[in-house]
């Protein structure tokens, strides 16, 4: 099993962030402008007052080690995620479900948005995988982690940029 947990700070207050990122019919950035994204689309979404539920689908693709080409091909570079957004505590949970290997790969985690000193924002993602094959899992675990580090790194200059964009140099620190 591995594990990921990275916090960054946004200099904007919690409040602008949180409506910015979470609260919007689109997404803050073209989520395609990650690296290793293919495609992305709301399969279905439900808005239930304090908790919006829904199902995405991802298309990523990556560098297969050679290793594990012939339990991986990249048409297995799909799954869905199945995620409620908590406005009460300002938490978001996912759960990956794989189209394949369905039964062997567990993924789940949450971001969670909270206020830091200074009027800022912490965004703190955390995760956890588990690939269940013998020998190979801990391959593939290492793997789709460095992935997500390098995915979570970009969303992260990613988010600052469409931040900044949108809610201005003015916004930051409550100015």
């Amino acid at each position: 099993m591995e594990k990921i947990k990275v916090e960054r700070i946004f200099d904007y207050p919690m409040e602008e962030s949180v409506k910015f990122f979470m609260e919007r019919e689109d997404t803050a950035y073209d989520i395609q402008e990650l690296e290793n994204v293919t495609q992305w689309k709301v399969v279905k979404e439900e808005d239930r007052g304090d908790k919006r539920i829904g199902t995405k689908e991802w298309c990523a693709h990556a560098q297969i080690p050679k290793v594990l080409q012939h339990v991986v091909s990249p048409r297995m570079l799909t799954w869905y995620e199945h995620s409620e957004w908590d406005r009460t505590t300002r938490t978001y949970k996912f759960r990956i479900e794989p189209i394949y290997l369905k039964k062997v790969v567990k993924c789940q985690g949450q971001t969670t948005f909270a206020e830091a000193p200074g009027n800022k924002t912490s965004r703190t993602f955390q995760m956890m995988l588990s690939v269940d094959i013998p020998v190979l899992g801990s391959v593939a675990e290492k793997l789709i982690i460095d992935l997500l580090k390098k995915n979570e790194e970009q969303d992260y200059k990613l988010s600052l940029d469409a931040l900044t964009k949108g809610l201005g140099a003015a916004a930051a620190r409550g100015k």
